[in-house]
């Protein structure tokens, strides 16, 4: 469907010829980008799910006074994510046309080159630096669509009144894989035939393991996420349970399904809680395993924070990008980590289906903490997709707003596991109102519990 905008005013602008062009041109329809959410476009290319930064600089850039303006967009471009776009070097205060197109045409115009098809044309002006920025909630394309965007500014130095960006181009991307959940895990309700690991396939390359509740009441769970050079287990459990066997026959029937690469295991903790860490031994001293200590100055170090809690640091497995976050609230040492493969976002007992504990709440300033570390992750899952969020315990029943009493070592009717990231919203809100007066709280999916 070829799309007709309407007209803009344009703006009177002593020009060289060939002026008519330009204008009939540059006088296409102003178009929010909310117009995006209802378009029928068809898909132009084959796509798959990526994240978390599709935008490609594809060139294009006309100097003016200031040089090339450098247009830059970031975010993942998933619906209802945050897109942030940012141009420099333009003229100060210029009235500036953004250009979005469904495709790119790439032909020669006022002495450059326009990148995009000019689909939709939207007027701003310049900051008086020479920038224009700002974010939108990306309400979705079509997987395979392409969205180019190019900015040209009003600048007497350009060779026909005008300077122009480059162009950046991202592809619409997959939903993230959904993955796969058994209809039961094991929840110590028949203690006689279930395995002391429960181990369910998520999908090709990730694993979920469950400890089974007639082990431990704790039932806690793990995650084996494979990359191409190494294979992440994410927690070891809370003792008497082979768990090194375990995972050592999941290796060993990847590989075999994989050509047998070479990995290497590495062996790290959502945090330091004996319920996360007591199968660690099982591990010491194997070839090719790396344990990652537990304290919170061997966390900084192995992961290579350098602004601990603040910033955020990445862990490639070989093809697979891990982001991993400081947490702290829980407990010192915590981390959360968000898996650029499946779109899930790991989140130890920060956040899960039961009680969500905050220890030395006010003695130990840790429901300050916690608050941040909520607000943290709410802002660095704006701009991506979140396929699931996921804890390590279980412990709300599947009634809303109703828990097994903690301790309890037989939970036949309890919550999935999974969250949606509207519960992380839903947290942040609820803790945040709290302010300096942390309460306990209950939510139909988990139960806010401060004490100390």
């Amino acid at each position: 469907m070829r799309i007709r905008p309407s007209v803009v005013p344009g703006r009177a602008v002593a020009r060289r010829s060939p002026a008519p062009r330009a204008s009939a041109l540059l006088a296409r329809a102003a178009f929010a980008f909310a117009v995006l959410a209802s378009l029928a476009l068809a898909p132009t290319a084959a796509a798959q799910f990526t994240c978390c930064n599709p935008w490609v600089d594809v060139g294009g850039a006309l100097p003016g006074t200031h040089g090339a303006p450098l247009l830059e967009l970031s975010g993942s471009m998933a619906p209802g994510t945050v897109v942030t776009l940012d141009m420099e070097n333009a003229l100060e205060l210029a009235p500036t046309y953004l250009i979005l197109g469904f495709g790119q045409i790439g032909v020669p115009f006022q002495g450059g080159v326009l990148v995009p098809q000019p689909d939709v044309i939207r007027l701003f002006v310049t900051d008086g630096n020479g920038r224009l920025g700002f974010a939108v909630t990306w309400p979705g394309v079509p997987a395979g669509t392409e969205v180019v965007l190019q900015a040209w500014i009003e600048d007497p130095v350009g060779p026909f009144g005008y300077a122009a960006s480059n162009g950046v181009s991202g592809l619409g991307p997959e939903d993230p894989p959904p993955g796969a959940f058994p209809a039961d895990w094991v929840n110590g309700s028949d203690c006689g035939n279930e395995p002391e690991i429960q181990v369910q396939q998520y999908d090709e390359n990730t694993y979920i393991l469950r400890q089974s509740m007639c082990t431990d009441f704790e039932g806690p769970f793990m995650f084996l996420l494979f990359g191409q050079d190494e294979v992440l287990l994410y927690d070891t459990g809370a003792g008497g349970i082979p768990i090194a066997n375990v995972v050592n026959a999941v290796i060993a029937d990847w590989k075999a399904a994989h050509g047998n690469p070479s990995l290497d295991l590495l062996v790290a903790h959502t945090h330091s809680h004996g319920d996360h860490v007591a199968g660690d031994g099982q591990f010491q001293g194997m070839p090719d395993t790396t344990v990652v200590g537990t304290s919170a100055t061997a966390v900084m170090n192995f992961w290579g924070f350098q602004d601990w809690p603040n910033d955020t640091v990445q862990r490639d497995l070989g093809g697979r990008v891990l982001d991993v976050l400081a947490i702290p609230g829980h407990q010192a040492a915590h981390i959360a980590i968000y898996d650029h493969e499946t779109a899930l976002l790991l989140t130890g007992d920060t956040l899960y289906p039961g009680f969500l504990f905050i220890f030395g709440a006010v003695s130990q300033d840790n429901f300050a903490k916690y608050r941040a570390s909520i607000q943290r992750l709410v802002d660095f899952t704006a701009d991506k997709p979140v396929q699931w969020v996921f804890g390590t315990h279980v412990e709300m029943t599947s009634t809303p707003g109703v828990a097994y009493p903690y301790g309890t070592s037989n939970q036949p009717n309890e919550r999935d596991p999974q969250l949606l990231r509207a519960h992380l919203l839903e947290l942040n809100a609820a803790v945040q109102a709290m302010g300096a007066n942390p309460q306990v709280e209950v939510h139909d999916d988990f139960i806010i519990q401060p004490s100390g």
